[in-house]
Order: C-alpha cells, then sequence, then structure tokens
C-alpha cells in the first residue's frame, strides 16, 4: 500500500549549512530532538512530541576535534554528548566539562602511537583522514556504546582506563 508524503513541520536550521552537517533527528517518537553539528559544537533541541517545533532554547556541547576526526551520538535527554574520535572516546557535558575519556589506538592504520590528545596529530598530513569508530546510547540512555580501534591502554576497557573529570 502506497504511503503519502506530507509535510508536517519545518525547523530552522540550528547551524548554517555551509558550517554544519546535515541535521538528525534521533530518538524514538515523542521524544525526538533536532542535532547538528559543525567543527566546534554539537547543537541539540528537543521537538514538541504532537508538533515537532523546538520546544527548548537547546543546548550546545563543545566538540573537543573538529568533526571530519570522527563521530558522534548525544544522550537522549540531551544530557551528555559521546565523541568517539581518532584517539579516543569522549563523553562531554553540556558546560564543556569531560565527564570521561578512553583513549584508544589510533585510527590512523600506520600509526602506532597512543595519542593523549588531539593536539598531537592535527596539523600531521597522515592523519588527515583516518579511519573511523562509531558511538551511541541506549534508549534510556543509561549505556553508551562505542566501536574503538585497540589496543587500550591497560589492555582492557576498565574503570582504570577511562579518566573521569
Amino acid at each position: 500500500m502506497p504511503a503519502r508524503a506530507r509535510l508536517h513541520a519545518t525547523v530552522a536550521a540550528l547551524i548554517p549549512s555551509a558550517q554544519g552537517d546535515i541535521p538528525v533527528l534521533p530518538g524514538p517518537p515523542g521524544r525526538r530532538m533536532f542535532v547538528q553539528r559543525d567543527d566546534d559544537a554539537i547543537v541539540a533541541q528537543t521537538l514538541d512530541a504532537t508538533t515537532l517545533t523546538p520546544s527548548d532554547a537547546g543546548v550546545r556541547f563543545p566538540a573537543p576535534w573538529p568533526r571530519r576526526r570522527g563521530t558522534w551520538a548525544v544522550a537522549p535527554d540531551a544530557g551528555l554528548a559521546v565523541f568517539a574520535g581518532v584517539h579516543a572516546v569522549r563523553a562531554v557535558e553540556p558546560s564543556g566539562a569531560t565527564r570521561w575519556e578512553a583513549r584508544h589506538g589510533c585510527w590512523y592504520g600506520a600509526c602506532p602511537e597512543m595519542h593523549r590528545s588531539y593536539d598531537e596529530y592535527a596539523d600531521n598530513e597522515d592523519h588527515r583522514y583516518p579511519e573511523g569508530g562509531s558511538a551511541g546510547f541506549s534508549v534510556d540512555g543509561k549505556l553508551v556504546w562505542a566501536h574503538i580501534r585497540g589496543p587500550l591502554p591497560a589492555g582492557e576497557l576498565s574503570p582504570d582506563t577511562t579518566s573521569p573529570s
């Protein structure tokens, strides 16, 4: 049976299209967000369940590295964002504070280094187009999963290999 598509709502982009990625609408029906990323931040707005129009002013998560250097996910309650980067997975609060970070092997395959920060390879031409992992949240926001490259600093992911702030 064919479905008839119709315009339900329009929402202004949070970041100009020349500066940001295409907006996404993550979340289950009734709990959707309008989310967009640029090199400096992720911006997320909760959408009204009925009208799909913004229901709040939104929240901004400062990004630890440029968008071409990894992927990201926002918790369902917009209280935390996770950035999966070339050298680490980092959980960032809207204030910009790092809640935790788990370092991992560099996604540039020929690099054997365990980088401590983005600054170590930011200007390195070999690291311009690395492979990458991914990250996501469970529906209730209590679980973060991430696809990363080994090795991990201590060999396994544990409270000792993450750096709480």
